[in-house]
């Protein structure tokens, strides 16, 4: 359980500050001194952590170890808070600021929420932002490729890097002079995870590989085969099977991603609308001059 601790400890801490101290709902798990920790908060806790999510979802039966963590670690940090109130800690200026500030952060956050629940959004509106913004949704231009490597480490000498050059060059001009690829790739490639396939890397998208690799075999035509090709995994022999072009996803493909962006879009100019308002209410007075600001960025 020790993996886990470090997430926990995280991410209960938090979730210890804005737990109400007094509730009167729910099935209740500790009680230390006013703090009462219920099942509810638990549970909607580890709905909202991914991280705990993706741990369930791999190991279900971890379920009564995480909770009972969750449990115990809310229990420690309780009985050090109300130590720490008993020597007023709480009473100190810079926590009691420290403690306004995530008082502050978490009912924004709250506020934020309730007036964002509301949001109506129509599928003709989704469409419509899709249209205008397509150009947003795009696939990257991609390559179906395979290749056999020729390794050697980042810390080679000339000497082994020349030597990896030359073996290179060699299968290059056997696959020049019509030999298999995919036969040459099982025989001489180090790259274990794809020379039993033939050397086969499936699709790369511009933007997935490192640059001085992408560069070179965006440059070739299907069936051509590239010169060895240096990175820091060693020269690489590359073959094109397929080109596939940029192209716009449908609305279906990226109706999901599309809804939340438009949604994000909307709660933006909804809460600048907010803020506008509130300005005019509350008066800000901000004393940071430009000038401060240009220093500090020095």
């Amino acid at each position: 359980m020790k993996k886990f601790t470090f997430i926990f400890a995280i991410f209960a801490l938090i979730f210890c500050l804005y737990l109400k101290a007094y509730s009167e709902e729910g099935k209740l798990l500790a009680e230390v001194g006013p703090y009462k920790l219920y099942e509810e908060d638990v549970n909607k806790m580890m709905k909202e952590d991914t991280q705990i999510q993706q741990i369930l979802k791999s190991k279900p039966e971890l379920k009564d170890e995480i909770v009972s963590a969750i449990v115990n670690r809310w229990v420690n940090l309780s009985l050090l808070s109300l130590a720490g109130k008993k020597e007023g800690i709480d009473k100190e200026e810079s926590v009691k600021r420290e403690l306004a500030e995530i008082e502050k952060n978490f009912i924004a956050q709250k506020y934020f929420e309730k007036k964002t629940a509301n949001l109506k959004i129509s599928e003709k509106e989704v469409k419509e932002y899709y249209e205008k913004n397509k150009e947003k949704y795009k696939e990257p231009e991609a390559r179906h490729i395979k290749h056999i490597l020729i390794y050697f480490s980042k810390d080679a000498d000339n000497a082994t890097q020349e030597s990896a050059f030359k073996k290179a060059n060699e299968i290059r001009k056997k696959l020049l002079k019509g030999a298999n690829f995919e036969e040459l790739a099982k025989m001489y490639s180090d790259d274990t995870g794809s020379k039993e396939k033939g050397g086969d890397l499936g699709i790369i998208r511009k933007g997935q590989t490192i640059p001085e690799f992408e560069k070179e075999i965006f440059k070739l035509k299907v069936g051509e085969i590239s010169t060895p090709i240096k990175s820091p995994y060693g020269y690489h022999i590359v073959k094109v099977e397929k080109i596939i072009p940029e192209r716009v996803l449908s609305f279906d493909e990226v109706k999901n991603v599309v809804e939340e962006d438009y949604r994000q879009e909307k709660e933006e100019e909804l809460i600048a609308q907010i803020l506008q308002n509130l300005y005019k209410t509350y008066q800000p007075k901000i004393y940071l001059k430009m000038k401060d600001v240009q220093n500090r960025s020095k």
